[in-house]
């Protein structure tokens, strides 16, 4: 899917076989067979799926074990909803396979002792997005001037240009346009 041909009318689980994860008030829910479901009533085959994904990186079974000690359904809700809640237009699971995760912003992200060991950041063009990153594609995707962006990053101007010249590198683009384009389709906007 490019950029520009961004033309989906339906989510991942509504027409197809696919499955889409995504939060709602602090509700875990799912899209599969066409019906939105709470993910307590998860099939068991994506209930295996997740404990197995779970199990391929050790950290975050780690802290899901530290954080939910007492309860599977708790430490598969949390994964699912760290790795996979934000509701776009790309699968999350696809032919019995998870994608890579979410970006959402999740209120807690900030203050969370798991964040980035549960919650993976967005990558684009192979190139994981940093923090900082995030919070530049966010800032230049809005309207405001590269003065106002810098100094509410506390940036001198001219690390915000270098800043900016390294992220449009890493992004491969040009333009602000195309850099809010992406922005949306990782769900930073």
């Amino acid at each position: 899917m490019t950029l520009t041909n961004q033309k989906n009318t339906f989510y991942p689980g509504m027409i197809s076989s696919g499955v889409e994860f995504f939060v709602v008030e602090d509700e875990m829910n799912f899209i599969s067979e066409g019906e939105i479901k709470s993910t307590r009533k998860l099939p068991y085959s994506i209930i295996q799926l997740t404990q197995e994904e779970i199990k391929k990186d050790a950290a975050a079974d780690a802290a899901l074990n530290e954080w939910h000690p007492a309860s599977e359904f708790n430490r598969q809700n949390q994964f699912l909803k760290c790795r996979y809640g934000g509701l776009d237009f790309s699968a999350d699971i696809e032919n019995n396979q998870f994608k890579d995760g979410d970006y959402w912003d999740c209120p807690k992200r900030a203050n969370c002792k798991y964040n980035g060991i549960i919650c993976k950041p967005p990558k684009y063009n192979g190139s994981q997005l940093n923090t900082l990153d995030i919070s530049l594609m966010k800032l230049l995707a809005t309207t405001l001037t590269n003065e106002t962006i810098a100094d509410t990053l506390n940036l001198a101007f001219g690390s915000f240009h270098k800043l900016k010249q390294s992220l449009y590198a890493k992004l491969g683009i040009q333009t602000k346009q195309e850099l809010a384009l992406i922005a949306k389709s990782l769900n930073l906007i």
